[in-house]
């Protein structure tokens, strides 16, 4: 590519106010007609940001087969709760009750039984400190005391004790 500055030939140099060259023969083809001949229709389609774009009907065709069509969703009203969550929660609560029932019923059975077997070990530690108590007693003595008080006015009085 030549510079702006190059000298050029004088044969190339065309002054600006020669002439133009007579126009091509024929009829003017606008960039628009040009689909038009072609017969291929323009559709505007939504491209990735959301703007509409023009293409041709062919190329949005091949969009069209290449993307899936998205299948309508179902608005059948849906339960409220999950059958088989119900299953499972009927599960659960129907073992945690049965544990229960179990669970209280051998607590009412095993409850006496180890009431009887720590009192009956308390009364029978009981009979032994008294068993062992009477053996350890030491032969009786008899003591006599007499307590004698004088009663006297102002409330004043005085005792005497004496042991034989």
């Amino acid at each position: 590519m030549a510079h702006h500055l190059e000298p050029r030939p004088m044969t190339a140099y065309r002054h600006p106010y020669a002439p133009a060259p007579a126009p091509l023969s024929g009829p003017v083809q606008l960039h628009v007609e040009r689909h038009q001949e072609q017969h291929e229709v323009i559709v505007w389609v939504p491209d990735a940001t959301g703007r509409m774009v023009p293409v041709s009907r062919s190329h949005a065709d091949a969009l069209l087969a290449a993307v899936p069509a998205t299948l309508p969703r179902d608005l059948t009203p849906q339960p409220l709760v999950d059958s088989r969550a119900q299953v499972v929660l009927a599960a659960g609560v129907g073992t945690g009750a049965a544990a229960a029932g179990i669970g209280y019923g051998l607590g009412q059975v095993i409850a006496p039984l180890a009431a009887f077997a720590s009192s009956g070990a308390l009364w029978a530690l009981a009979l032994v400190a008294v068993i062992s108590a009477a053996a350890r007693r030491p032969p009786q003595t008899t003591t006599h005391v007499t307590n004698h008080v004088d009663a006297r006015w102002w409330g004043r009085a005085t005792s005497d004790t004496r042991t034989r």
